[in-house]
């Protein structure tokens, strides 16, 4: 679908058709195109809550909607915030709302009880982990034909093909959150030691090329270079689309035109990249107890992460207590994966789907709601200064901003020297898409297989990863594992699910 072409139109069916039903538990969710049964919906974006919006709300009702998602638990100002919220949003669009903040620890367990016990909720925060297991269950609304005329100001504000990577079987049942929605690594370098040692880390892009660097850093120094945990150097994986399989091993590289699909600890780049790192290991680079940690150190000499350039500045460095420098890592990625990162989805129970997304809409687009879940309560947690920007008084608003709506409609701190956000969006703009975007694996006929073939692989995965094991000796035995349970199974449907996505 062609959301903004066909956005004026929709409107005009929901004025004519006025409110049908919503998901509210039926299974026919096709049947609910552009449902809103409104006829204004205008939405712009300003700092002084200018997204305007009569969406159902001519008759006076006000419906409940509760909004599940993660962050560090509830906030201690909860009640003030929330009754600032729904003030604004009953005048907006009719909506009072309830949320729950699960703390980070609790998520995974409270998240999964919520969703396989049906308890109600109407919106309800994910990712790529569970994203179209949960659909399997049934346990999210079908979105696609109301996204036009009830997200207009997101349509409007996202590329298209952010939508694309939350189809599934060419249909949405996610809405993304549109903000480093692609994936670009960095290297992490302590800056006191590339003076010191007059690094050219432009030169140090792949993991070969640093050794000589690591084993001065090890000798002079006596720390490990390369300080990791049980998931060890995982970004190199990044550059193949997992295709919905749910497991590194088993992909397409994003810039591979034939679109095979492989075992990826065998590939060329994947196999000498591991080759490197069991070289560390044995040399001392690697921490020996790498592949037992369940948590890092705040130090590193060097270490790779997802973000854009400025976060050196703003977050990196900042959160080592070092001053650092970064050096970009290949290309930026536009995948399902990286789209599917951050998420939220409706309830197939939603009685008011469509408020739902009308309330998502308003949070994305209107720079007023959005700074209220990003920074919290005004006049508590921060204040905007006399230039518009946002001063924050403390730090102790407990939600995650990356979780709710779009980075790009947030406004800037005063303490921001350059704007990190337009950053992140030319990262986005300059994005690589991946050979396989908008394509999900239906795992169904191979179910059975590749969960047997994930937990052949997590038997192996931390002491591959951190080069405890030579791949030489490890690749094989895995792969030998993996064909008597199945492996090949895996691969030939996936790869006959791809030649038919791809016309082939």
């Amino acid at each position: 679908m062609k959301f903004k072409k066909v956005l004026a139109v929709s409107a005009a069916t929901a004025m004519v058709l006025g409110t049908l039903s919503g998901c509210g538990g039926n299974k026919d969710t096709n049947n609910n195109a552009n449902s809103t049964g409104t006829s204004d919906n205008s939405t712009t974006s300003s700092n002084d809550g200018g997204a305007q919006s009569s969406q159902g709300t001519s008759s006076g009702e006000i419906v409940n909607l509760k909004w599940v998602t993660i962050g560090n638990g509830m906030p201690t100002n909860y009640d003030t915030w929330i009754a600032k919220v729904n003030e604004y949003i009953g005048e907006k669009i009719g909506v009072n709302l309830e949320m729950e903040v699960i703390p980070w620890g609790d998520w995974d367990n409270r998240r999964n009880i919520i969703v396989s016990t049906n308890e109600p909720y109407d919106i309800i925060f994910g990712n790529g982990n569970n994203y179209v297991a949960d659909i399997n269950l049934g346990a999210y609304c079908d979105i696609t034909d109301m996204i036009p005329t009830n997200m207009p100001g997101l349509v409007e504000l996202m590329p298209e093909k952010y939508w694309d990577g939350v189809r599934v079987k060419d249909r949405i049942y996610g809405v993304p959150t549109y903000k480093d929605s692609s994936i670009t690594n960095y290297s992490i370098w302590d800056k006191e030691l590339v003076d010191e040692y007059s690094l050219d880390i432009s030169s140090l892009i792949e993991l070969d090329s640093m050794t000589e660097t690591f084993e001065k850093l090890k000798a002079d120094k006596n720390d490990y270079p390369v300080y990791i945990k049980n998931d060890g150097v995982y970004y190199i994986f990044d550059v193949y689309d997992q295709i919905g399989a749910g497991t590194q091993i088993l992909g397409v590289r994003y810039d591979d035109k034939d679109a095979k699909v492989c075992f990826v600890l065998e590939q060329p780049d994947i196999f000498e990249q591991l080759q490197t790192l069991h070289e560390w290991y044995q040399k001392g680079i690697i921490n020996p107890d790498a592949s037992t940690l369940t948590e890092g150190r705040v130090y590193n000499m060097w270490r790779v992460a997802q973000g854009w350039e400025s976060a050196g500045i703003t977050a990196w460095g900042p959160q080592m207590g070092k001053e650092v420098v970064v050096q970009k890592l290949g290309d930026t990625i536009l995948s399902n994966e990286t789209v599917r990162g951050s998420l939220n989805m409706v309830s197939t129970n939603s009685k008011y789907p469509e408020k739902c997304l009308q309330l998502l809409d308003l949070v994305n687009v209107d720079t007023k709601l959005r700074d209220m879940f990003y920074y919290g309560e005004e006049g508590v947690n921060f204040e905007y200064t006399a230039d518009g920007k946002v001063h924050k008084i403390n730090n102790e608003w407990a939600m995650a901003g990356y979780t709710q709506a779009t980075f790009f409609t947030v406004t800037t701190l005063d303490t921001d020297e350059i704007n990190q956000w337009d950053e992140v969006k030319a990262l986005n703009e300059q994005a690589v898409s991946s050979i396989m975007l908008g394509f999900t694996f239906d795992t169904t006929e191979v179910s059975d297989q590749l969960a047997n073939c994930r937990e052949i692989w997590l038997r192996y995965r931390s002491e591959v990863m951190t080069g405890v094991q030579d791949p030489a000796v490890a690749v094989p035995q895995i792969k030998d594992e993996l064909m008597k349970a199945g492996w090949q199974d895996i691969v030939d449907a996936a790869q006959k699910q791809v030649d038919e996505f791809l016309g082939k």
